[in-house]
């Protein structure tokens, strides 16, 4: 049966199209958290695949609000060691315009973030110094490669993470001098907890906004012309990272990570005080 179907990738995505011609079967997965209904299991290109469809249950709510433990506690109980995350993200330089594409190297943490921990389990750090996985990024940046439009490698994604609202001019600037290419508010902690729960995990993303069309969009307001935010929409622009991930299925060259399993700080021997002071 398909429920019993051994997951090899787990693909955060937004994507009707890719569920509907493939014929993947929604099932719920159970969480600590409570279940998780947003789950499509079935094979493209012969590879077993779980897709979750994006990242809230229900309503839409701050990124704080999020559950990304339910939803990486998900994949984990699939079976799935190996986790490709797709982003619809904010733009930071002002030559990259509205489109531009990104397979994700490193991240940069700019706003706090809480989990539950479980006070049953040991207490450990995730080593985040290379926080995505590299054979997974490798074969992400071959099938990118091969797409018709430009796409970026090596990117940095930085976490705005927890307001409820987008970048400031100054904060965008700031971001730009450091030579960081994307902004957005979910990567992290996903990224953390995939790497707490020995997954391997990759990105790519998209960009809806630049600086210009912000400032664009801004200037017409206050002159009263009506124009839209977006010249592309964003279903237009999730197209690409969905081509992208496509590719990757074709192209895909199943591998052992031995690396992302390890790459964690536990503290085993943590105690409260020297067990001599119990006497």
């Amino acid at each position: 049966m398909i429920e019993n179907l051994k997951v090899e990738i787990a693909i955060i995505m937004r994507d009707d199209e890719i569920i509907k011609k493939n014929n993947l079967k929604r099932i719920t997965i159970n969480t600590s958290f409570g279940p998780v209904h947003r789950c499509y299991i079935g094979k493209i290109f012969d590879v077993s695949v779980l897709i979750i469809y994006g990242r809230f249950n229900g309503e839409k709510v701050p990124s704080n609000q999020i559950n990304f433990q339910q939803t990486i506690e998900a994949v984990k109980n699939s079976g799935a060691k190996k986790l490709i995350g797709t982003f619809v993200v904010g733009g930071i330089n002002p030559s990259m315009p509205q489109g531009s594409v990104y397979i994700l190297s490193d991240l940069v943490g700019c706003g706090g973030y809480s989990i539950n921990w479980n006070q049953n389990d040991s207490f450990h750090n995730a080593e985040m110094f290379e926080p995505f996985c590299e054979e997974l990024t490798k074969q992400l940046n071959i099938s990118a490669r091969k797409m018709s439009f430009p796409v970026k490698e090596n990117a940095t994604y930085v976490t705005f993470y927890g307001y409820p609202r987008i970048e400031t001019k100054k904060e965008l600037e700031f971001y730009n001098s450091q030579g960081w290419d994307v902004v957005g508010q979910t990567c992290d902690p996903e990224a953390t907890l995939a790497r707490l729960n020995q997954i391997c995990y990759a990105g790519v993303a998209v960009q809806i906004d630049d600086p210009n069309s912000r400032y664009d969009y801004i200037k017409n307001l206050k002159n009263n012309n009506k124009k839209e935010q977006y010249v592309e929409s964003i279903k237009s622009c999730r197209k690409r990272t969905s081509q992208i991930v496509l590719q990757f299925l074709k192209d895909y060259k199943r591998f052992r990570c031995d690396i992302c399993s390890k790459m964690s700080r536990k503290n085993n021997n943590f105690r409260e005080f020297p067990d001599e002071f119990y006497e």
